[in-house]
């Protein structure tokens, strides 16, 4: 039994791009990517799916020899089972030195490509992956629905998709009988997307090679902008949502893929974009094709939501340069908010300045303990049943809340004032009177109304009732005052209006209307003049001082309460007389002192006033962020971003209305409401070893409760961290969810569970010529060792003096990466019993061949392996004599019996290539 070492070199490979195309169906993946942040946490490489070269020209000249298989390895199964009956599924033997290509068809066509070694005498194989619905994490899994074309064929040289060069099917197994080297041209359609994966098996290739698609008729280099395809819409379900997924046409740039890009308006809006994220751009990846927009605050109403996108500076591109322009799309949400159904929606008005008005007929529908808040354009709360009743007219809002947090607007609702009297006084006649008598009259007033008009009534400045008719005559000279009453008991008043008096002594009634204001106001003043000749002049002036009219009917507007005199001159004859108006201060708003709160709770706003009687009517904006917006000390809403709050403030008994509001603003410290659940130390722990989850929250109010909980909804702990221990090899997810008093996020994290590490080293005793050393492999790449001789190698050789029977025994300890640990042990016998047949040379391959020499019928065995064999038979100037391909058993062994009869006598190396490494012997055939 012989063993041969063989190297494997390793390289860092160029970071590219993680280029994804499933579509949000699967959009649980980059959620669980976003929280457990382990899983997936290593920048891929061009020996990733996740980091795939993009194509962006018909020949792609690869001066690389890969080995390896990237930062995720095993991407690609092993179809487990004799490689030449693997077709029509999937036909490798998992991932080897690999390669990836990917690129989008842009037109229709037939797909033909060569992968063109730089020397000839190497072997690649290759597979196409169609992800257009798919992701490079699903290829492992869902390999025969993904994998559209393969090629494991043992020819070096020339290979890949040309029907022209004698390609029939899409699927070639390994060896070189009954399998082809090229495969069938695959007909591919605008818009998908595909994965092209070269493997250079064994680690045999010496030189790059080129990838050459030129002699396709499908257009698969890109020259068209990338769009935002899709958004996620029917992915946000619930109230308390975040996150809107978009999908781009193809992959585009991380980099300058920034939240101030986007907008997005609707029901309960606008909402700020805080984060965005794409599970390639998070492990380093330069291209992604789906993102997740966190917007600032959660969406809480079904409706008609729209988002922007700008161009941004340098711009979205797509991996071959081309820039996505500036978008505007609309979308729906059925968050599963209460519906509000309109359809029997009667609104009553109200009858002029009465509280007679209702809103009526709605209905609502949804969870239990439904709540209903109305409010009017001041945001006041004016009702909190469906049906709205005893109400002025005005526009009414309606807010329905469920036990989830979703909101239902409805409205605005008008209620109209209808039936009050319209009175035009534009073409009124006002006669005089004469001294002594009562012969003035009004007369020309136009009265218009829905109504019937029930009375007229005319009052004197002394209030008594002076007239019954919509004309007022034989009244003497005075000021009267018109109010029309229609048969709903709506009143319009008009005037006053003056009547003069002609003839008698000069004579003065002068007034103020009104005669009591706000500062600010304006009243009319007027003279009441009568008697003389009627050829007056005029002279106003006040007290304080600073005013000065010849005006008969000037216009003032007071600061503080005013006495004006008028002076009127007729022929020589002078009268004075004065009139005083009353001004009311302005109350003066104090909003409070500014606020910090934690991000997205709500707070109190301290509300007072000064001046005026002391008593006030508060008016806060903007009414939608506040409870109720018209008490002193209102409660926000829960505040998402920085806030200024606006208070105006009415003087209760006066009706003045502050001059300007006080603003008070309500700053925002601290992030949004977040977690980071992650497992400590790691996310990969072994069986049954105890582990930490841990919250990590941060944001939000500061003070949070806990609930974490497994797949099938127990709840594990409602601590923000707890120790567990799983004794089931799997991933396991887990699920947080934390509310901080005003928010619930909810969050994930993923741990896998390794077991520990296999160790075999052959068999329990095993037997050795005593001329020969043995190598024992005790597995698991990347793990410590520490063998009972001391060695700390993966591989420790044992021999003995050669003189007679001698048994050994050894043991080694193995911690793999993980930490976990395993042991083994074998018992190595040396004796003479033994040694049969030539000299092997063997490192690594537990492999044995007999009979040796041989007329030309050998049996190979071989043990401890997985996946493809390739067998090579040389002579001694090296020209390959024989080659073909096997697959190991499930129990990782391979017996085989080769014809070699063809062959000439002589001598000849025969080399064994396994994915564990290699094993050559001289073989003799006679």
């Amino acid at each position: 039994m012989l063993k041969l070492n063989l190297a494997v070199v390793k390289r860092d490979l160029m970071t590219k791009a993680y280029l994804s195309v499933r579509f949000l169906i699967v959009l649980f993946i980059p959620f669980v990517l976003l929280y457990s942040g382990q899983i997936f946490s290593q920048t891929p490489t061009n020996g990733d799916c996740l980091g795939a070269i993009p194509v962006c020209q018909d020949v792609y000249i690869e001066p690389t020899i890969f080995s390896g298989a990237g930062t995720y390895p095993s991407e690609i199964p092993n179809c487990y089972a004799n490689c030449e009956t693997c077709c029509p599924n999937n036909c490798l033997d998992g991932e080897w030195n690999s390669a990836w290509y990917i690129f989008t068809v842009q037109q229709g066509g037939m797909l033909r490509f060569k992968i063109i070694p730089d020397n000839s005498g190497d072997d690649y194989d290759w597979a196409v992956f169609n992800l257009t619905t798919g992701r490079c994490e699903e290829i492992y899994s869902l390999v025969n629905q993904l994998q559209v074309s393969c090629n494991s064929a043992a020819f070096d040289g020339e290979t890949g998709m040309m029907s022209s060069l004698g390609g029939s099917v899409h699927c070639n197994v390994c060896g070189t009988t009954n399998t082809n080297r090229w495969n069938a041209d695959l007909l591919v359609l605008s818009g998908q997307s595909f994965v092209l994966y070269v493997s250079n098996w064994g680690a045999g290739a010496t030189a790059g090679f080129t990838l050459d698609f030129s002699e396709s008729t499908a257009v698969i280099f890109d020259d068209v902008d990338p769009v935002i395809s899709t958004i996620g819409a029917e992915q946000v379900s619930g109230c308390s949502e975040t996150e809107l997924g978009i999908v781009f046409s193809e992959n585009v740039t991380c980099e300058w893929m920034t939240p101030n890009m986007f907008t997005i308006e609707g029901p309960g809006g606008p909402y700020m974009v805080t984060d965005v994220y794409g599970p390639a751009c998070a492990v380093g990846g330069e291209w992604e094709k789906e993102y997740t927009l966190t917007v600032d605050h959660p969406f809480t109403s079904n409706g008609t939501y729209t988002l922007y996108m700008s161009v941004g500076f340098p711009g979205v591109q797509d991996a071959c340069g081309n820039i996505a322009l500036a978008d505007t799309l609309v979308f729906d949400l059925d968050l599963g908010a209460p519906l509000l159904d309109e359809s029997g929606l009667s609104v009553a008005d109200a009858t002029c300045g009465m509280d007679n008005g209702s809103i009526m007929g709605l209905s609502a529908s949804g969870q239990s303990g439904l709540t209903y808040v109305w409010k009017n354009s001041q945001g006041a709360i004016v009702g909190s049943t469906i049906d709205l009743l005893n109400i002025p007219a005005e526009s009414y809002t309606l807010e329905i809340y469920d036990n989830q947090d979703c909101i239902t607007y409805g409205g605005p609702y008008v209620v109209a004032e209808i039936g009050a009297p319209e009175l035009d006084d534009n073409g009124i006649v006002i006669t005089p009177s004469n001294y002594g008598f009562s012969t003035g009259s009004i007369t020309g007033i136009i009265v218009t109304s829905v109504w019937t008009i029930d009375e007229y009534i005319w009052h004197d400045d002394q209030s008594n009732v002076v007239g019954n008719n919509l004309d007022l005559d034989a009244v003497p000279t005075g000021y009267y005052t018109l109010t029309v009453i229609d048969e709903n008991t709506c009143e319009a008043l008009a005037g006053p209006y003056f009547v003069g008096e002609i003839g008698g002594p000069l004579t003065l009634n002068p007034s103020a209307n009104p005669d009591v204001i706000c500062r600010g106001e304006t009243t009319s003043l007027s003279t009441g003049a009568g008697g003389g000749i009627g050829n007056y002049s005029y002279s106003w002036s006040s007290n304080p001082s600073g005013f000065s009219s010849s005006l008969e009917n000037p216009v003032v507007a007071p600061e503080t309460d005013t006495r004006y005199y008028i002076t009127i001159e007729d022929n020589g004859l002078l009268v004075t007389d004065s009139v005083d108006v009353k001004v009311h201060q302005l109350p003066v708003p104090n909003a409070g002192p500014d606020q910090s709160i934690a991000h997205g709770i709500y707070t109190f706003l301290e509300g007072s006033a000064s001046v005026g009687s002391g008593s006030y009517h508060y008016f806060w904006t903007p009414v939608e962020k506040l409870e109720d917006a018209t008490v002193q000390n209102p409660q926000t809403k829960n505040i998402y971003e920085t806030t200024p709050f606006y208070l105006d403030v009415e003087d209760a008994v006066t009706g003045c209305v502050s001059e300007e509001a006080d603003q008070v603003t309500v700053a925002i410290t601290g992030g949004m409401l977040s977690i980071n659940p992650k497992p400590f130390p790691d996310s990969i722990v072994c069986i049954d070893e105890i582990f930490e989850l841990q919250a990590h929250a941060g944001g939000g109010s500061g003070l949070y409760t806990y609930q974490w909980t497994d797949t099938a909804g127990t709840v594990l702990s409602t601590e923000a961290s707890f120790e567990l221990s799983l004794s089931e090899a799997k991933v396991h997810y887990f699920y947080l969810k934390v509310n901080d008093g005003y928010n619930d996020i909810v969050g994930y994290v993923v741990v896998r569970v390794d077991p520990a590490p296999l160790v075999n080293l052959g068999g329990d005793i095993q037997y050795v010529c005593v001329h020969e050393t043995i190598t024992l492999d005790a597995g698991n790449p990347g793990s410590t060792y520490l063998w009972s001789n001391g060695d700390t190698n993966r591989y420790t050789s044992m021999g003995t003096t050669g003189l007679g029977y001698d048994e050994q025994s050894i043991a080694v300890h193995v911690t793999n990466k993980h930490g976990c640990e395993a042991d083994a042990s074998a018992t190595i016998v040396f004796d003479y019993d033994f040694c049969v047949g030539l000299e092997e040379y063997v490192n690594e391959l537990d492999a044995r061949i007999f009979p040796n020499p041989t007329s030309g019928m050998i049996r190979l065995e071989v043990n401890d392996i997985s996946g493809r064999i390739e067998v090579r038979i040389f002579n001694l100037l090296g020209e390959t004599q024989y080659r073909n391909s096997f697959i190991s058993s499930p129990e990782g062994s391979l017996k085989k019996d080769l014809d070699l009869s063809i062959l000439p006598k002589g001598v000849y190396l025969l080399q064994v290539h396994a994915n564990e490494g290699a094993m050559t012997t001289e073989l003799v055939i006679h």
